[in-house]
């Protein structure tokens, strides 16, 4: 049998963790949960346009969506070149000046003006003594963006947050490809065209005994990692490479783990005795902004 991850305890955790009144386990989406919020591309150039697309689970009726882009007071507030980290009202930082609406549809799409990195006047506020350093950060390692989102579904509202890197990186991040995944031995993956939903590379849909270990196993071929640039603690740049870190989600049952990584990143997900529709959600992050992800619907027996 999986082993079991700690359930929220607190109510400032189930916020956090978006299990507010079931209190399941993080990686068990019994409500409206926002999975994850895919830019497209992850980063970009100033005048270049992003799409960004939220993956929703846990809901029964329809959802509503409200996209916002959020513009800071000061594009070096929170030390990171535009927006920190907590969320607001409207998906937003908290020290975020301005909303832009962007739509109300499950995808949205953002424009980023083309004069939102001025080098020079930047770096007219900067201390001589920094302005190298300055300039490199600017140029390479990018300003942030931030894409604020409110879905309304089954009564409940839910806020999400993305980060989008505009820079002039001569190497801007890409998303890492979609999840290819062996669940009990067959390969399921997205297609060309097929959207957001994985299906069987070979025969019928995926079919699993009810209260029995399924296997689940990201495709270890990891060639899509790439290298980026961060300025570390110690105000030094330093080249990393990035890490494929796994996301894992279903309707019902349990997971051992909702995070994997290499070397141990395969997973067990065992469903309920009932037998019926199940859903799991994959996704696969490469720890610098870039995300993919797919929907697998799957019949227990």
């Amino acid at each position: 049998m999986p082993v079991k991850l700690p359930r929220c305890a607190l109510p400032a955790a189930a916020l956090a963790l978006g299990c507010i009144g079931d209190l399941a386990p993080k990686e068990i989406v019994v409500s409206p949960r926002i999975l994850d919020i895919v830019a497209e591309p992850p980063e970009v150039a100033p005048g270049a346009t992003v799409r960004v697309r939220a993956i929703v689970g846990g809901n029964r009726g329809p959802v509503s969506y409200r996209w916002v882009a959020c513009a800071a007071r000061d594009p070096f507030s929170g030390g990171t070149g535009g927006f920190g980290t907590g969320t607001g009202e409207e998906g937003c930082t908290g020290d975020a000046g301005l909303t832009l609406p962007l739509g109300t549809g499950e995808e949205a799409t953002l424009v980023i003006p083309a004069g939102l990195i001025d080098v020079e006047a930047l770096l007219a506020r900067i201390p001589g003594a920094q302005r190298p350093l300055a300039e490199r950060y600017i140029r390479g390692v990018g300003l942030i963006v931030g894409v604020g989102l409110t879905i309304e579904a089954d009564g409940r509202t839910v806020i999400g947050y993305k980060r989008v890197v505009v820079s002039l990186n001569p190497r801007p991040n890409r998303n890492p490809p979609t999840p290819r995944v062996r669940v009990n031995g067959r390969w399921v993956s997205v297609p060309a065209g097929a959207g957001g939903d994985c299906v069987p590379e070979e025969g019928d849909g995926i079919r699993v005994p009810r209260a029995q270990n399924v296997e689940l196993a990201p495709d270890p071929a990891e060639a899509w990692l790439e290298r980026y640039t961060v300025l570390t603690a110690v105000g030094t740049f330093e080249e990393r490479t990035e890490q494929a870190f796994y996301s894992w989600y279903a309707s019902d049952g349990e997971l051992a783990r909702g995070l994997t990584r290499s070397p141990t990143r395969d997973n067990v997900w065992q469903p309920s005795a009932t037998p019926g529709a199940r859903t799991l959600w994959f996704f696969v992050r490469d720890g610098h902004g870039g995300t993919s992800g797919c929907r697998l619907p799957v019949t227990v027996d």
